[in-house]
């Protein structure tokens, strides 16, 4: 090995020691229920493996230069260059491990009298917004039941990201493979990696996704007066953790990235329940269930008893007002809530 590779490998262990030491400061630092376990750790990494392949399987396809040898490199490259954190694609991962471990955990544990398949709408109307809904939750699982991210469930923003970042990975590993003829094509490599990024974005129809169909029943669920506690605690029941972010999301009036982080923590979805005004058996029944699935506590009935109490104390319009703080604008919000904590 040259002197200057091993000056370079000295640097990157260095560096990658630093960021192992970061990670356990930032995770170890939390209280045990916040921590990643293995099963969240490895799920998500699946997932974020997967959505960088499909988005380089994109990329090659429309342009044929970022094609060739060490594309299977990409997922590695990315992630130790902090490129999947930066894309917003790690935190997206993580979210989808955990609905689809808290919906399989709802759906064993269903304790709801509402029929296990969920709250599809009898009215005929509703038929196309509730097929919408099925098909956007079957394209978000494979063949074994296992979670997909699909791209259109990607924020626009993080989708946006991502696929330059992968286009840019797979130009450098193209520019590589020329060597010395390096310098006369990178023009010609950016320029096609820029093309390619244009044409597989524009592809993407948001409108198919999850948020998108999920939303639009909730809405036609609201304009027909049939967005009712039932339809809530059905959802909850049969594990569609998206369809009842949609309908909170409704009925609170926030939006649903407010909601979606809400419901699988019970002191959370017990504010937001209660801003909902749904009536105190069906709150009390989703607020236990979802005490029971998660676990956090050593003894999660009797937290759950205890959220329910608070949940019959607190005022709805005091809860309506704590679930709107959602609608500032975050960084304003976020000082607020740093400046409440000061003593």
């Amino acid at each position: 090995m040259p002197g200057a590779a091993l000056i370079a490998a000295a640097v990157e262990a260095e560096m990658s020691a630093a960021a192992r030491h970061r990670a356990a400061d930032a995770e170890i630092g939390l209280r045990a229920a916040g921590r990643l376990d293995d099963e969240a750790r490895a799920r998500a990494s699946l997932i974020a493996d997967a959505v960088i392949g499909e988005v380089s399987t994109l990329l090659r396809a429309a342009e044929p230069m970022l094609d060739g040898a060490g594309v299977d490199e990409v997922p590695r490259r990315l992630a130790e260059a902090g490129l999947v954190a930066r894309s917003g694609l790690a935190a997206a991962a993580l979210a989808r491990a955990d609905e689809h471990r808290l919906a399989a955990a709802l759906a064993r544990a269903a304790v709801s009298d509402t029929e296990a398949e969920g709250p599809d709408p009898a009215d005929p109307s509703l038929a196309d917004e509730a097929h919408a809904v099925r098909q956007a939750e079957a394209a978000r699982l494979d063949r074994v039941g296992d979670p997909l991210l699909p791209l259109h469930d990607l924020a626009a923003e993080d989708r946006h990201a991502l696929f330059w970042h992968v286009a840019a990975c797979l130009a450098d590993l193209g520019l590589a493979r020329l060597g010395d003829a390096r310098a006369g094509a990178e023009d010609a490599m950016h320029r096609g990696a820029a093309a390619a990024v244009s044409r597989t974005l524009a592809a993407i129809d948001d409108r198919a996704g999850i948020t998108a169909a999920t939303l639009r029943l909730a809405r036609r669920l609201l304009e027909d007066d049939a967005l009712d506690d039932d339809h809530i605690a059905g959802a909850l029941a049969a594990g569609r953790v998206s369809l009842l972010a949609a309908m909170l999301a409704v009925r609170a009036g926030v939006a649903i990235e407010a909601v979606r982080a809400t419901i699988g923590d019970a002191a959370r979805l017990a504010v937001l329940l209660r801003a909902c005004a749904l009536s105190r058996e069906i709150a009390a029944a989703m607020i236990l269930t979802v005490a029971l699935v998660r676990a956090d506590e050593s003894d999660p009935a009797l937290a759950a008893a205890e959220l329910i109490e608070a949940f019959e104390r607190l005022p709805e319009d005091r809860a309506r007002a704590e679930v709107r703080r959602t609608r500032l604008e975050p960084h304003y919000r976020d000082a607020l809530a740093a400046l409440a904590a000061r003593p």
